[in-house]
């Protein structure tokens, strides 16, 4: 049975992650989500063919039916990443036993496919535009603050248990953890570090209380340190293939750093990890 919840989610994220890379391109250039989809080089609007998450790129050769133009790989990424986001998300309780077939995980675990779905769309945002759009970031606190009034935010089962009174500590942890960060911006006046990231923190600090809030934030800094040595290798490795192309580095000027806060949140969230223990 975990297998099958598993699967079913994980389809199912892939449908919602192509929806999700619309929402983040669409939204950047300020047009609604209403209206068919669009080939970005002919315009020519999209049949149900070319909409199969995940199928249709492989099977189209990641090009578009119409003009053979090339298909952005970002959108099998976001259907990838959201359909194992919902996967992990649906099977959190796999981990720790059989996943409990009842309405208040059926609850939680849709609340989180919300939640995560914002996060996602902040992920692929600021991977293409470096910047986290402030709505989103009100949306994902908002919807994190009530949280912890209607589940058990304390555990990795997040299960729905209906209205009522966290503690105060619990409550402050928005504020208390992106708080160094805020006092950062203020002494360097924004040349350290900018606010869009210490914004999520503040959802972040809601969802998962202080001291998984404190992991997410350490885990996020070590995956980014990960991911920065990981391009200095490689560059040093193709060097030489850069070169003759014509490029002199893969290394980019600015790493957003969002994804590594989300993908940090989820690990933390799904199995209840606590690097301040380590």
């Amino acid at each position: 049975m975990n297998t099958l919840i598993i699967v079913i989610a994980t389809v199912f994220g892939l449908l919602v992650g192509s929806f999700l890379n619309v929402i983040a391109l669409r939204f950047h250039i300020g047009k609604g989500i209403r209206g068919r989809s669009q080939c970005f080089s002919c315009n020519h609007v999209l049949g149900w063919k070319d909409l199969i998450p995940l199928f249709s790129f492989v099977l189209q050769k990641g090009r578009c039916r119409y003009c053979l133009s090339h298909i952005s790989v970002d959108n099998l990424y976001a259907e990838l990443c959201t359909g194992v986001f919902f996967g992990l998300i649906a099977g959190r309780a796999a981990l720790f036993g059989e996943i409990p077939l009842t309405l208040g995980y059926f609850i939680s675990t849709l609340f989180l496919f919300i939640l995560f779905s914002i996060l996602i769309v902040i992920f692929l945002y600021d991977v293409r535009h470096k910047i986290i759009p402030d709505v989103l970031s009100l949306v994902f606190g908002v919807m994190s603050f009530v949280s912890i009034f209607l589940f058990d935010v304390a555990n990795h089962i997040f299960t729905y248990t209906g209205v009522h009174m966290p503690s105060w500590f619990h409550i402050f942890s928005g504020i208390l953890i992106p708080l160094p960060f805020v006092v950062l911006w203020f002494i360097s006046r924004g040349r350290w570090i900018g606010l869009g990231d210490p914004k999520l923190m503040v959802g972040i600090g809601f969802l998962l209380g202080f001291e998984r809030g404190v992991s997410a934030v350490f885990l996020s800094f070590w995956l980014g340190a990960l991911f920065a040595l990981g391009l200095m290798l490689m560059n040093a490795l193709f060097h030489k293939t850069l070169l003759r192309k014509g490029k002199k580095s893969i290394m980019k000027a600015e790493l957003p750093f969002a994804p590594f806060l989300i993908i940090a949140t989820l690990v933390v969230l799904i199995g209840d990890a606590n690097v301040l223990l380590l």
